[in-house]
């Protein structure tokens, strides 16, 4: 090695050798980074892509809600909305399919609405009707063995209300309620919202709410099949609830309100129970089963589910049926649409809760995005 230093060419030879080494290392290098920055570069391509297949679900969705609402009055699982075939039908006139885009629409006014529970807002005056809801609806999912239910509908209610109302002083529903004086014992600290809730999640900050709230023990155990015959499955949080339902009616004062009314033409089983007189909820599964009754050939709903068809399922004393009437609707304006889009192997999932309203000056339905997120 000294010779080869000591001799000028093979001292250059060293050089550029070594000058070669670092340049292959280099171009190595910056290939290994180029190749990264292509997957990059390629990876947000898809994900743009997939975001526009569903932000063009979601826009598909309007149009069919649209030229819903100009050919009835009510909203239904007989609905061309409701349907997953239909609206396959539909992604694939766009041009794409179901490896591209889906889509679902769900009637957030077949929901139990939580912030119905307070009458008007600011205020603290409970809603006893939608009170009554809550209790049936819990009372029927949790165990009457308190010995392995610890779930408590009393204290949920009383928790949630608190949580809801306002101009009150921070007075505690019950003695099992809570204020922020409970909360800001929690690690982190909150207070108590002390208003409506914006999203179902919240539901989660509410004292003796878990993400399990809702878990039927039993449902495992039993063969038991929803209205469309497929097997029953855990109910969360987002399938029975919704923060959705705001009244336009201008109260004044700077006061609003959510009136609550399920429609029943929409509403899961669960929820229909929980509308149902004590001692009749069995009756719901009839219910259930009567609206999505078809014809032999299975391409024709066979009943209508106008004003007061329940009535030919179920005998309701005068009473009853004034009570079931005050809580009940046919019809909705509120949906939430989850679109999914797909290309290669990036997938964007959007939630839009969509209003649908009719403009006063042309007659003509519109529907507007009150809320979307990623989910």
């Amino acid at each position: 090695m000294n010779k080869i230093l000591q001799n000028k060419k093979g001292a250059a030879l060293v050089v550029t050798l070594a000058i070669i080494s670092i340049l292959v290392a280099s171009a190595l290098e910056l290939g290994k980074f180029t190749g990264k920055s292509a997957m990059a570069t390629l990876k947000e391509k898809d994900m743009f892509q997939a975001e526009q297949y569903a932000l063009s679900g979601i826009n598909l969705v309007k149009l069919i809600l649209c030229e819903d609402a100009a050919k009835n009055t009510i909203d239904s699982i007989q609905e061309p909305w409701a349907d997953s075939d239909i609206l396959s039908q539909a992604v694939d006139e766009m041009g794409l399919d179901g490896e591209n885009l889906t889509i679902k629409i769900t009637d957030e006014l077949s929901k139990i609405q939580v912030n119905a529970m307070v009458k008007k807002f600011p205020g603290n005056v409970p809603d006893f009707d939608q009170i009554k809801i809550w209790e049936r609806f819990l009372q029927l999912r949790f165990s009457e063995e308190k010995d392995l239910d610890q779930r408590d509908p009393a204290l949920i209610i009383n928790c949630v209300k608190d949580w809801l109302d306002s101009l009150d002083d921070d007075a505690i529903t019950g003695i099992s309620g809570a204020e922020s004086d409970y909360y800001l014992g929690s690690n982190p600290p909150y207070v108590c919202a002390n208003g409506p809730f914006n999203h179902v999640d919240e539901l989660l900050s509410v004292k003796g709410i878990t993400k399990d709230l809702l878990k039927d023990d039993n449902i495992d155990e039993i063969d038991e099949m929803d209205e469309m015959g497929e097997a029953a499955e855990q109910l969360n949080l987002q399938d029975v609830f919704t923060v959705q339902g705001l009244d336009r009616e201008v109260l004044g004062n700077g006061r609003y309100r959510y009136k609550g009314r399920i429609n029943i033409n929409t509403a899961k089983v669960e929820i229909i129970k929980a509308l149902l007189p004590q001692g009749m909820e069995e009756l719901a599964q009839n219910l259930v089963e009567f609206r999505a009754k078809k014809s032999e050939e299975g391409d024709v709903f066979v009943n209508s589910l106008d004003k007061g068809w329940y009535k030919k399922v179920i005998a309701l004393s005068e009473k009853e049926q004034k009570k079931f009437e005050s809580v009940i609707s046919y019809s909705s304006n509120l949906f939430k649409v989850e679109s999914t889009g797909v290309e290669n192997s990036s997938k964007i999932k959007l939630a839009a809760w969509v209003q649908r309203e009719r403009q006063k000056e042309s007659g003509k339905w519109i529907c507007r995005i009150i809320q979307k997120e990623r989910e």
